[in-house]
């Protein structure tokens, strides 16, 4: 993945529905008023403004753009900011963002302008009629031939919900903040009221290969190291996660189950 380059502007791709509520009160001790929302606004049924990001970032007061990029809505990376050239972004396992989706949108889109977005079906229907919604927020088209160049040329980081405090390790390590647990909040939890009618985790895998393709390719980089001990050498550590993400103390760190 690049350096973060802080004489450039840094934008976080918040995916729905994986965390970036929470995540951007931590983006806001650390940018300040630096931290500039890109949201669309349901309820006037407004665009997010593309603001002037050379004159406002400068190297020792940096900006970061924080919020959806939706590119089959019109506000995607390139349609706003097609210049910048580095990322941060937290992924979610798709099924569960989906999941997560349909009660979010059920619980909050009764005020939002277009109402044809709030799911009106059952929660087994959505999951087999609608498409997941994440890599279209991604900087640039997604296909399984180049994602993983596309996330290494273009990201500074890309964290997982299921792992989220070792993911903001990892990004504050990277962009040269502090961080700490305690800095992030659980805010943006929607209740859920019923289960689909059947498990259809498997189902969604197959029939969104793509999106699971992404998701695995990135959480890999926080499974532990599968080893056998027996042909080690006496006496040696092996690190739990994939090199060149540690933390250079010989401890573990502590993971969000």
């Amino acid at each position: 993945m690049r350096s973060y380059d802080r004489s450039k502007p840094l934008i976080f791709i918040h995916v729905p529905k994986s965390a970036g509520t929470s995540v951007r009160q931590v983006f806001g001790r650390w940018f300040g008023t630096g931290l500039l929302d890109h949201y669309f606004d349901e309820q006037r049924n407004l665009w997010p403004p593309v603001l002037d990001l050379e004159r406002l970032h400068t190297p020792s007061a940096p900006v970061t753009v924080y919020g959806h990029f939706n590119r089959l809505r019109g506000f995607g990376v390139e349609h706003d900011y097609p210049q910048v050239r580095q990322f941060v972004t937290l992924l979610r396992d798709p099924y569960e963002a989906a999941v997560s989706a349909y009660f979010y949108l059920r619980q909050n889109g009764h005020e939002w302008h277009d109402q044809s977005r709030i799911p009106r079906q059952s929660l087994h229907r959505f999951l087999l009629e609608t498409p997941p919604n994440i890599l279209n927020h991604f900087p640039r088209p997604v296909t399984c031939d180049n994602y993983r160049e596309q996330i290494e040329y273009f990201f500074v980081d890309v964290g997982v919900m299921a792992h989220l405090s070792e993911s903001m390790r990892r990004i504050a390590l990277r962009l040269g903040m502090p961080f700490e647990e305690s800095m992030l909040p659980h805010v943006n939890a929607t209740p859920r009221t019923q289960a689909p009618e059947l498990d259809l985790r498997d189902v969604y895998r197959d029939m969104h290969p793509l999106e699971h393709e992404v998701y695995d390719h990135v959480a890999a980089r926080f499974q532990p190291a599968v080893v056998d001990a027996d042909a080690l050498p006496y006496g040696l550590i092996v690190p739990p996660f994939a090199p060149g993400f540690g933390h250079g103390s010989g401890t573990r760190p502590a993971i969000d189950r």
